[in-house]
């Protein structure tokens, strides 16, 4: 018996094994996207299955259509694995049929697709040696419900490969969960054999008389429970501590014997089917009330709400107003507040590109003041691409707070939203080409800026892309290789400044100048023609240094009257090369690094000589503690986003995974970061403008200063 589900381009998991714990993990599959084959030799099973289909949508917050479209039921082994590129085997906890199955699995599957099994009771090491391809087994086991508790502890034996390993622990991340890597197979793995040794002391305590089962748990629910849930078991202990020094926790358990006389050592007493009825009886007065169900939904509502608090996401519902959910999105928001405001309102769509969802992709501008304004604040966003959340939702804010209102005599502003609109859309750094703008502002016609330390280095960088930790370790592994040859600071610089010899490589600049950068281009030189100065507000993002803080990159290497003016508005300290400097080396590396090709050195010779320029990229920072790349930011990060540049599967689950994660990576969606970087932004903007209604009094001929390309030494 067959119950086939939409047709669906999404990727295929197959399920074997429909009893509660097999059918929770199809939910959980389907309802983050994946098709799922589910597999039972019992056709009744697949009542069961849409029973927690059902379940998993109330829990989750997902339409349970959507799941129910996603799943299909099969009696068939071979239906179920012919498009699956995962196996999550959950069938009953018998030996023999284990063995029989992995066989058949083994036999049928293709050959490079990871098979994990949901076991308790199993090493995976007792199944391998019948099998052809040993080295893609592995143990994904769950603590129920797979759906609602994040754990999964994943385990191989010396003949499954590191590369299933980390397949499967990318799958897993894949849907939510928190994949635990242990390090050898140990009976009962590592949660259950916690577990168990709670409730082995729980029932001897019970049986002598010395505690209920309703005391027990409301010890563990509202005393250990909530504790080991924020911060661990070795956490909680280590803050009971002065200084939280462990050793001083070891030496002070060490002394009572490592709490000997805490735990009953006896054996149990004599376990007679009076003592059985004690505790049961005690058991079921404990479920009376609030009775099974009403617990069921506790448990899982409660187990979704603080593995959310592990993710400080914030309520879905609840983001600032300015803030957007997508690229698409925050466009809207930008051209509604921007029309609202009374500002001319033109677009420029990106030719043979579209987003994620077929979307069509555009740079967008708003002009607000008087054509002949001797003075236009420039305010740009997403020339990073994803960090483009952040500029929008400041253009946004600033536009909706400032409807009606006149700007000061001689001042016009001119909002440039989502300068690269295919990596906005994309949840990318680059644009289309792979190119970063804001290293794409050179000279063409001449030699562009050498990286030597980049071309001596490249080759031994990793080429190929995956969202794997082992590739996280191979690329960090050889940035150390050539550390020891160059140095820490020579090959950061060298991995950020700009190169223009590697198409596929990091921060590559191109070998022209890209569509963004003309359509930018041009709409500045067109609308600031009669203007001699312009304020530059370029926005960015995100360094790890608090909530609401800023750095100012004023791109100045001599200093001199620009570099001045800015600092007249924001202050001279802050635009200090060395107050950057310090910033930079708190937050991600020594020092900021050098660059080439920058957009607001680009602007300025595209300007000059009629029009000057004076201002800063400015980058919006957050809490070191929330900040989601811990411990590895930027290697990471860049390797997830070269594999979704490379791949393009916005749409599979992975893809989806990706997008997400560079989401918060680029602009977290926590509404106390949000709300601390638009108040930091407003004052930006202010200044700017009081700054250039000054200039405009001051009646100045342009000055524009040194016009360079690189401030490489």
């Amino acid at each position: 018996m067959e119950r086939a589900g939409a047709d669906m381009q999404e990727e295929t998991v197959a399920c074997i094994g429909a009893g509660v714990i097999g059918n929770a993990w199809a939910a959980l599959f389907a309802a983050r996207g994946y098709r799922v084959q589910v597999q039972d030799p019992d056709p009744a099973a697949a009542a069961a299955l849409d029973a927690m289909a059902i379940r998993v949508a109330m829990v989750l917050g997902v339409a349970v259509g959507d799941i129910r479209a996603r799943l299909s039921f099969t009696d068939r082994l071979e239906t179920a694995l012919a498009d699956a590129m995962f196996v999550q085997e959950s069938a009953p906890e018998s030996l023999e049929l284990k063995r029989r199955l992995f066989l058949d699995i083994d036999r049928i599957a293709p050959a490079d697709v990871v098979v994990a099994s949901s076991t308790s009771d199993f090493p995976i090491s007792l199944f391998q040696p019948q099998c052809r391809h040993p080295e893609r087994l592995l143990i994904g086991h769950p603590i129920n419900p797979p759906y609602a508790i994040p754990l999964v502890e994943v385990v191989g034996s010396p003949a499954t490969s590191e590369a299933a390993i980390e397949r499967a622990c990318a799958f897993y991340r894949s849907v939510g969960k928190h994949p635990l890597r242990l390090d050898r197979e140990v009976t009962g793995f590592l949660a259950n054999r916690l577990q168990m040794a709670v409730a082995r002391e729980a029932l001897q305590m019970i049986a002598r008389g010395e505690a209920t089962v309703t005391q027990v748990d409301e010890a563990l629910m509202h005393g250990i429970g909530p504790r080991t849930a924020a911060v661990g078991l070795f956490g909680g202990y280590a803050l009971n501590i002065r200084d939280a020094d462990p050793a001083a926790w070891l030496d002070h358990i060490a002394a009572f014997d490592f709490g000997e006389e805490l735990v009953h050592r006896d054996p149990f007493p004599a376990w007679t089917p009076e003592l059985r009825d004690r505790v049961a009886a005690e058991w079921r007065a404990r479920l009376a009330d609030p009775g099974a169900a009403a617990l069921r939904d506790r448990r899982d509502h409660m187990a979704v709400r603080i593995a959310a608090l592990h993710e400080d996401r914030p309520a879905a519902a609840d983001p600032h107003p300015a803030f957007a959910e997508d690229y698409s999105a925050a466009r809207g928001k930008f051209r509604d507040a921007a029309q609202r405001a009374g500002a001319e309102v033109e677009a420029h769509r990106l030719p043979g590109h579209d987003g994620p969802g077929g979307e069509p992709l555009f740079i967008d501008a708003a002009w607000l003041g008087p054509e002949d304004a001797d003075v236009v604040v420039l305010s740009l966003c997403g020339t990073h691409g994803a960090e483009g959340f952040n500029g929008s939702a400041a253009q946004v804010h600033w536009l909706t707070g400032h409807a009606g209102q006149a700007l000061p005599k001689g001042v016009a502003i001119l909002f440039v939203h989502a300068v690269n609109p295919f990596g906005f859309a994309h949840m990318l750094r680059v644009n289309e080409n792979n190119v970063d703008l804001n290293r794409n502002f050179i000279d063409f016609g001449a030699a562009p800026p050498a990286n030597p330390v980049y071309a001596a280095i490249r080759d031994a960088l990793p080429q190929r892309t995956g969202l794997d930790e082992a590739l996280v370790g191979e690329w960090d592994a050889a940035v150390a290789d050539a550390n020891r040859v160059h140095g820490d600071w020579a090959v950061a610089n060298a991995l950020s400044c700009g190169q223009y010899i590697d198409p596929h490589g990091v921060e590559y600049g191109g070998d022209e100048l890209q569509w963004s950068s003309r359509i930018v281009t041009g709409i500045v030189t067109r609308r600031c023609a009669r203007a001699r100065h312009v304020a530059y507000i370029d926005w960015h993002s995100l360094i790890p240094i608090g909530d609401g803080r800023l750095i100012f990159v004023g791109f100045d290497t001599g200093g001199g009257a620009l570099h001045r003016r800015a600092g007249s508005w924001w202050g001279e300290n802050v635009l200090d090369p060395a107050t950057v400097d310090a910033q930079w080396a708190s937050g991600t590396s020594q020092r900021r690094p050098h660059h080439h090709g920058v957009i607001m050195w680009g602007l300025r010779r595209a300007l000059a000589p009629t029009t000057d320029l004076a201002g800063a990229l400015i980058e919006f920072c957050c809490d070191p503690d929330a900040f989601i790349h811990s411990p590895e930011p930027d290697t990471r990060t860049t390797m997830w986003e070269r594999w979704l540049f490379a791949n393009r599967e916005h749409r599979g689950a992975a893809g989806q995974m990706a997008m997400r994660y560079l989401r918060e990576a680029a602009s977290p969606t926590r509404r106390s970061y949000q709300d601390a970087a638009m108040a930091a932004a407003m004052p930006v903007y202010r200044r700017a403008i009081d700054g250039a209604a000054a200039w405009a009094a001051d009646n100045v001929a342009a000055d524009c200063g040194a016009l360079i390309q690189s401030d490489a030494d």
